[in-house]
């Protein structure tokens, strides 16, 4: 890896590491503040459903700015950093239940601005090394955030100390994005970048439909309460089964994005186990910690899938609509589990229906996404054997061919053949005089136009 996207690679991974930190402690202190002045139920409904509605509203906003170029996506950011930490101090201290919540709601907002310029970011990195960048990140956070807990214990989250560390942790945030790094910002010529181009469209409406049903399965199946899983696991240990997965998740899917998506899809399974577990207090929290594991397949995926699909065709304001989708999900997951409360079967014969959709509609997608493009390089190869019969090319011919449509000198050719340059001379003035072309660069241009 270049030096270059290194450090891109480098800053990319604090900026989501830092940003995540702040937002999930932030959002942690928020919701222990809530659980001291108002019911379990009432906290889990103000904190992940409508605060993830809002975060969801929070990177819409970010993309809309984004794409009308109307602020600088730095300064949108810094801004939102700064107001977090502002709104961090009532929500948290707060006496008034009613200004608590109007104030977590406006943390809500600003993290999914926070979250719009961190996703937008990791499109700089690349594509080889995006996945990886956003698991590790991610998976820093959350053992950043037990390492914390682990201090006082919940008593972290109250008062002062989670203040302090919110303001430390902003500061941070906004010096990390003044990092130097040599960014490309040229846009990939030759995509196509009308968005209602009809291959983009039906790719974009499965993503967002595949996305929203894995979130929407995975809470409806997922979804405890908080003192409920408190009874069996602190929370934030539970969540470094989460960092784990994230990372596993991150390697795997850099390393094939056909293993990260299968993968994704394979952990929903989770949930259905615990559905059929609930009530056991060993196997729930087992099966809890394992779904932890396996949700990190499936953040990675809904992140990576639209960041790829936004640097490829030069749309970067939909970097974030993997997590705006999936947010939505999640809020209406929670929403329909908490409404199903004790009526288990239910919940699985909803689950599973939604669950076979979510497979019709993957593999729809799939088939979209990856088997093009084999049908591609089985497509070139057929053009290249045609090009060879219809100009007679021999073995050796063919094979000097091949390496100069690859860009290769004469005298890289000669040492990949161990041939003299003499001898790769000769064949290329065969190529030439074989396909009626004067010039390396006319025999280019003809073999191109053969396909």
């Amino acid at each position: 890896m270049k030096k270059q996207q290194k450090i891109i690679l480098l800053k990319s991974t604090l900026i989501i590491f830092l940003s995540f930190l702040l937002t999930s402690i932030g959002h942690l202190a928020w919701m222990y503040r809530l659980m001291t002045m108002t019911t379990a139920k009432t906290s889990d409904l103000l904190t992940v459903v409508a605060g993830y509605l809002l975060q969801a509203f929070g990177i819409g906003v970010f993309a809309a700015v984004q794409h009308r170029k109307e602020i600088a996506e730095r300064s949108l950011y810094v801004a939102a950093v700064i107001g977090y930490a502002v709104f961090l101090i009532p929500a948290v201290i707060g006496t008034s239940l009613a200004g608590v919540v109007v104030f977590g709601f406006l943390l809500s907002l600003c993290c999914g601005t926070i979250a719009g310029y961190y996703l937008l970011y990791l499109t700089k990195a690349e594509e080889k090394h995006r996945a990886v960048s956003f698991g590790v990140g991610y998976g820093l956070t959350t053992v950043a955030a037990w390492l914390l807990s682990m201090l006082r214990h919940e008593k972290l989250y109250y008062g002062g100390q989670v203040i302090l560390i919110g303001i430390s942790l902003a500061l941070l945030c906004i010096l990390s994005v003044y990092i130097k790094a040599e960014e490309n910002t040229d846009k990939n010529e030759g995509n196509q970048t009308n968005i209602k181009n009809a291959a983009l469209k039906k790719q974009l409406l499965l993503s967002v439909g595949i996305i929203f049903l894995m979130s929407l399965v995975n809470n409806i199946g997922f979804s405890f309460s908080t003192p409920e899983l408190q009874n069996g696991m602190r929370l934030e240990f539970s969540r470094l089964f989460y960092a784990v997965g994230l990372i596993a998740a991150g390697f795997a899917t850099d390393k094939s994005r056909k293993s990260g998506a299968a993968c994704a899809l394979a952990a929903l399974i989770i949930p259905f186990i615990v559905l059929a577990l609930r009530g056991e207090t060993f196997s729930s929290v087992m099966f809890w910690a394992l779904g932890y594991f396996a949700f990190g397949f499936t953040s990675v995926y809904r992140i990576i899938l639209f960041s790829d699909t936004a640097k490829r065709y030069d749309l970067l304001y939909l970097a974030g609509f993997g997590l705006l989708t999936g947010r939505i999900g999640d809020a209406a997951g929670s929403a329909i589990s908490f409404a199903l409360a004790g009526s288990e079967v239910l919940r699985v014969i909803i689950s599973a229906a939604l669950f076979a959709v979510t497979v019709l509609l993957f593999f729809r997608l799939y088939q979209l996404l990856y088997i093009p493009e084999a049908k591609r390089h089985r497509s070139e190869r057929e053009v290249f054997d045609d090009f060879s019969v219809k100009h007679d090319l021999s073995s050796r011919e063919r094979e000097v061919l091949r390496l100069m449509l690859e860009d290769n000198t004469n005298k890289e050719i000669s040492e990949v053949l161990c041939i003299s340059e003499n001898t790769v001379k000769f064949h290329m003035r065969n190529l030439l005089q074989k396909t009626g072309c004067k010039s390396r660069s006319e025999l280019r241009a003809l073999y191109h136009g053969s396909r």
